[in-house]
């Protein structure tokens, strides 16, 4: 798991390779929004890219994680079905409904049955150890298709200004670089034992603060929560008011991605001195490079490492899922 984390940069140049290369047919007709639907480690490539796009993409794009769609999809939409394995219940559920819709429907898979249900629009992504491993594959194809369309104006640039970034981060935490050198191996260390919550200092970094927190879960096998300035300073920062015995579990992190205002950052400032005093520690991370795309991913690559050290630490294996597969399990069998 960990050398697959590090692989990110290969990943999205990979990922827009392969976005590219699929003999996908044109889309017939300007679409009036974007929809992609998916799960867990395969939904939140929408995220991040709804995040990435936001200041240049003319046309909505919602996330959506259940097996309906809303009732507006139809001729007029594209949805992008991303299952990793291609047999994920709610994706595969959702995409009929498109196609029964008349929508233009985009499967990225490794294969399963949603690549028949997409028919002539399908990029195939390599198998790797699950889901949540293959982030680059399913969202910078997404990307590339995008590109293709004309639907986001031309990304080539971010892309390789991403991967450039991120191989250069990947050296830096890599498992060779003592922890004194190591950003990653360091915050494992200080969250080892508490409870993780990782809050995005803007909104366009909600979908990173989400990915630490279910990376916290999946990999570390530790609880785990997420949130977002400024909208937790109208509700959660009330809650730090609580117990200070309970507080004192928790560790933050404040993701940074480098847009945030003078206003923001003297928000999170106060926030920490006036709410986060109760905690074990507050740490901060900040995005790198030139564009959003390599800022939002250099921080996924961050927290996807520190992830996997913070499972060493604990003495656990991060690559199985256990609960996960019983819940499969019970619902097959129901």
């Amino acid at each position: 798991m960990l050398q697959v984390a590090l692989d990110l940069p290969r990943q999205v140049q990979e990922g827009w390779r392969l976005g590219y290369a699929a003999p996908l047919p044109p889309i017939s007709a300007p679409p009036a929004h974007l929809i992609v639907a998916g799960m867990g480690g395969s939904a939140i490539g929408g995220d991040l890219l709804a995040a990435v796009l936001e200041p240049r993409l003319p046309l909505p794009l919602v996330v959506v994680r259940d097996s309906r769609l809303p009732s507006y999809v139809g001729p007029r939409s594209v949805v992008i079905a991303t299952s990793y394995s291609g047999e994920t219940e709610e994706t595969l559920a959702a995409a009929e409904q498109a196609v029964r819709a008349g929508a233009s429907v985009l499967a990225i898979t490794s294969g399963g049955r949603l690549a028949e249900v997409a028919r002539d629009r399908v990029v195939r992504i390599p198998r790797v150890l699950a889901p949540r491993a293959a982030l680059g594959y399913l969202m910078i194809s997404a990307l590339a298709a995008l590109d293709r369309w004309g639907l986001c104006g031309p990304c080539a640039g971010d892309v390789e200004d991403a991967a450039a970034v991120l191989h250069e981060v990947a050296s830096e935490i890599g498992p060779l670089v003592p922890t004194a050198r190591n950003t990653a191996k360091s915050l494992a260390g200080c969250l080892s034992g508490y409870v993780p919550a990782t809050y995005a200092g803007s909104p366009e970094v909600e979908p990173v603060a989400r990915r630490w927190k279910t990376q916290f879960n999946e990999n570390s096998k530790v609880f785990a929560t997420w949130n977002t300035f400024p909208e937790l300073t109208h509700n959660e920062i009330v809650g730090w008011s609580g117990p200070a015995e309970a507080l004192k579990s928790v560790a933050v992190i404040v993701l940074l991605g480098g847009e945030e205002s003078d206003r923001a950052m003297r928000r999170i400032r106060a926030t920490s001195e006036l709410a986060f005093q109760k905690a074990a520690g507050v740490h901060e991370a900040r995005g790198r490079g030139g564009s959003r795309l390599s800022r939002l991913l250099s921080l996924v690559l961050l927290g996807d490492v520190t992830s996997v050290y913070l499972a060493y630490l604990r003495g656990v294996d991060p690559t199985p899922v256990d609960a996960i597969d019983a819940i499969k399990s019970r619902m097959r069998g129901s």
